[in-house]
């Protein structure tokens, strides 16, 4: 698939990264259409994409040439109780499957699809250096990501072009983990988590979005990708990286037993860690524009 223009449909357009890739890949000549539940977080009714609540919704002669699949109910956070085990699956699991089960009754079926994952698909795994290649984790986390891959790539059976993101840490100042670590750190309460040696695989936004532009656009790139700066850091090494760009000292840890505590099997989120390379992506000749983890703080910090 050349630079021509896309009709994309986005499912979880109105996540974090859903918010910064629509208007990179309007700018770029595709138009954009977006599955989601929430259609009231667009209230510029002018400027929105066209909005569907449902598979269902989307009319047999409304164009998809390609799916960049995002949807998933946030990770981070809550107890992973059954319940929310449940949800998290569904929303990810479940509403891939029927999303390849659309595309497939589709008049014209869409040539490529883009479908989300995380790097906690590898699971914890300390030192060592993540490849693509390298096998599954056996943590919930890493269960959920290696069956939500599944379900995406099931789409290759449709003859469909598929591109598996494995997302790491994304900063931006627009939302996610990093705009309370900036007030935290800003006030000089900044810490480490845990031991602080477990790695951090992170990625700027704007390197997030223009790596699924290049996924969309390169007609050879199949399979699983690490999107993840080429510079993976400790946990450590970040918090006294953003303190130090900021400008305020890192005086404090957080323990990992009061982790362990609020969060119980969650925990691992951020007490694991994955030290991955993004060399699949650069051999593809995608160039980052935030190679090194300082650069990245002070484009968003503004320092």
């Amino acid at each position: 698939m050349s630079r021509d223009s896309l009709n994309v449909l986005i499912t979880g357009g109105t996540g974090l990264i859903g918010q910064a890739l629509i208007p990179a890949l309007e700018n770029r000549g595709h138009r954009v259409s977006v599955l989601t539940r929430r259609p009231d977080r667009y209230p510029d009714k002018a400027n929105r994409p066209r909005l569907f609540s449902a598979l269902g919704d989307i009319p047999d002669d409304h164009p998809v040439d390609a799916v960049i699949n995002l949807a998933g109910a946030r990770i981070v956070g809550p107890r992973w109780t059954e319940r929310r085990k449940q949800v998290l699956r569904d929303s990810r699991i479940g509403l891939t499957k029927k999303t390849v089960q659309w595309m497939s009754r589709r008049p014209t079926p869409p040539a490529v699809l883009i479908s989300g994952s995380a790097v906690g698909y590898y699971g914890d795994r300390h030192d060592d250096i993540l490849r693509e290649d390298q096998p599954c984790g056996e943590d919930f986390g890493a269960l959920l990501c290696r069956d939500w891959e599944a379900g995406g790539l099931s789409a290759e059976q449709l003859g469909i072009r598929v591109a598996v993101i494995r997302t790491g840490l994304v900063l931006s100042g627009d939302g996610g983990m990093l705009p309370p670590m900036l007030r935290s750190f800003g006030l000089g309460l900044g810490a480490r988590i845990g031991s602080g040696r477990q790695w951090m695989s992170w990625i700027h936004i704007d390197d997030q979005v223009g790596a699924v532009c290049h996924l969309l656009s390169c007609s050879t790139s199949r399979g699983a990708y690490n999107l993840t700066a080429p510079e993976a850091i400790t946990n450590t090494g970040f918090s006294d990286c953003l303190a130090r760009v900021l400008r305020r000292p890192r005086l404090f840890a957080v323990p990992a037993a009061a982790l362990r505590l609020v969060l119980g099997e969650a925990a691992i989120l951020v007490l694991g860690g994955q030290r991955t390379t993004s060399d699949k992506l650069r051999e593809e000749g995608f160039e980052f524009r935030y190679p090194h983890l300082e650069g990245a703080f002070r484009a968003i910090a503004g320092h």
